[in-house]
C-alpha cells in the first residue's frame, strides 16, 4: 500500500508513540488533582507549554488543549469576535476549512455576524491591496488559512496580519496545514489553530492560542480549566506525544520541504500532459484535474491497486455541494468533480511516485 494522503493525516512517528506509551503509564493521574500525582500530571503540561511556547515565540500563557483543528477553530472565531458590540463583519477568504465556515455561518444564522467574503487572484491569493480595501469601520474579524488543505495555497500571512495590526483588528489563523510544513512567523497573531495528527503526532489531540494581548470572551460559563476556554481533563499523554512530534519536525521544515519538491518535481515530470495541476505552490500537496474520470471514482480504483489518495478534504469528502476553494479559483463544477488530490509525506519516495504515476496514466490519461 502507497500512502498519499498526508493531508489528511500522517502515520505517527516512532518518538511519538513512545512517549504516548510512557506518559500515559507514569501520569495517569487527572492533572487538575491535588494530590501528587495530579501536580506531577500538572508540572508535565506546564513543561510541554514552555516547550511550544519556544518553539512558536509566543506566550505560553496563550496555549490552550484541544481535540484537534476543528476544535480549535471554532472556539478561537468564537472567542475573538464575541468581544465586538458595534463591529458585526468577518472577512474571510472562501479557501477556508469547513469547520471555518461552520462557526461564520452559525454566527450569521443568529444575525449577529455578516460573512464577507475576501476577492482571492486567479492563483487563489488573498492580496495585501485586497485586505486593505475590504477592511471597514464594522470588520470584527479577518480570518485567513495559511495553506490550503484541498490545493496547498499558501498565504503571505506576515503582510496580511500586519495590515490586521495596523487597523486594530483581530486576525486569526487555520494553521493546521502549516505547522511544521512551511517557515511561518506565529507573532502577532490573535489566534491560530494546530493539529497533531498532521505532523506524526496523535488523532484528537490540538491546539489554539489565543494571543493575551487580545481581547476574548470564552463561549462557557463557570469553566475554571484552561483560562476558562474549554472545560474537561487534559488529554496528558497525548499532548506530550504531540509535543514530541512538533519538537522532532519543527527543524527540519526546509529538509521537508526540499524533499517535497523532488517528489512533486518527479510527479510533474511524469504526469500525462493530459491531466493538469492545478496549483503550484506548497509542494507537499498536489492538485490534480483528471481528463475524464470522476475524482471519486479514480479514488477509488486506485486505492484497489493500493494507493490512497482522495479528492477534497477528509472532513468535507460527505458534503454534496462542489468544493468552494476549487470554485473559487473558477473551475467549473465539472472540473471540480474531476479533482484528485495527492498529499506527500516524509515516508514518501521518488519510487513510489513513479509506481503511481504509471498507474494514474495509464488509467486515467
Amino acid at each position: 500500500m502507497i500512502y498519499f494522503d498526508n493531508a489528511a493525516t500522517t502515520k505517527m512517528s516512532t518518538e511519538a508513540l513512545k512517549v504516548y506509551t510512557e506518559v500515559a503509564q507514569q501520569f495517569y493521574a487527572n492533572s487538575d488533582s491535588l494530590h501528587i500525582l495530579g501536580n506531577q500530571s500538572s508540572n508535565l503540561i506546564l513543561q510541554v507549554k514552555s516547550k511550544i511556547s519556544q518553539l512558536l515565540h509566543v506566550p505560553a500563557d496563550g496555549l490552550i488543549f484541544t481535540s484537534g483543528g476543528t476544535q480549535s477553530n471554532q472556539i478561537g472565531i468564537e472567542s475573538l469576535v464575541e468581544i465586538s458590540e458595534d463591529r458585526d463583519e468577518v472577512l474571510v477568504s472562501p479557501l477556508e476549512h469547513s469547520s471555518i465556515y461552520q462557526v461564520l455561518e452559525r454566527l450569521e444564522r443568529r444575525n449577529k455576524f455578516k460573512i464577507c467574503f475576501l476577492p482571492v487572484t486567479e492563483n487563489g491569493k488573498v492580496l495585501p491591496e485586497a485586505l486593505e480595501n475590504g477592511i471597514s469601520e464594522r470588520t470584527a474579524l479577518i480570518v485567513v488559512q495559511a495553506v490550503n488543505s484541498v490545493t496547498g495555497i499558501i498565504q503571505d500571512i506576515s503582510a496580511l496580519k500586519l495590515i490586521a495590526k495596523r487597523h486594530d483588528i483581530p486576525f486569526f489563523m487555520d494553521a493546521v496545514q502549516a505547522v511544521t510544513k512551511i517557515p511561518l512567523d506565529y507573532t502577532d497573531i490573535s489566534g491560530f489553530s494546530v493539529s497533531a495528527h498532521k505532523f506524526n503526532g496523535p488523532k484528537g489531540c490540538g491546539l489554539l492560542f489565543l494571543s493575551p494581548e487580545s481581547i476574548t470572551v470564552p463561549s462557557y460559563n463557570n469553566v475554571f480549566q484552561q483560562n476558562g476556554f474549554l472545560p474537561g481533563t487534559l488529554d496528558v499523554p497525548g499532548i506530550s506525544s504531540m509535543t514530541t512530534a512538533l519538537q522532532y519536525n519543527f527543524p527540519k521544515i526546509e529538509e521537508s520541504l526540499e524533499k517535497m519538491r523532488i517528489l512533486q518535481s518527479k510527479l510533474k515530470s511524469l504526469i500525462s500532459k493530459d491531466i493538469r495541476m492545478v496549483v503550484d505552490d506548497y509542494p507537499g500537496i498536489c492538485g490534480l484535474i483528471l481528463p475524464r474520470t470522476q475524482g471519486q471514482e479514480a479514488v477509488t480504483k486506485m486505492g484497489q491497486l493500493g494507493f490512497c489518495i482522495s479528492t477534497v478534504s477528509a472532513c468535507s469528502i460527505l458534503d454534496p455541494r462542489p468544493d468552494r476553494t476549487l470554485l473559487s479559483l473558477g473551475l467549473s463544477p465539472t472540473e471540480v468533480s474531476r479533482y484528485i488530490r495527492v498529499s506527500l509525506g516524509s515516508d514518501n519516495s521518488v519510487d513510489e511516485i513513479e509506481k503511481f504515476v504509471a498507474t494514474l496514466n495509464n488509467l486515467f490519461g
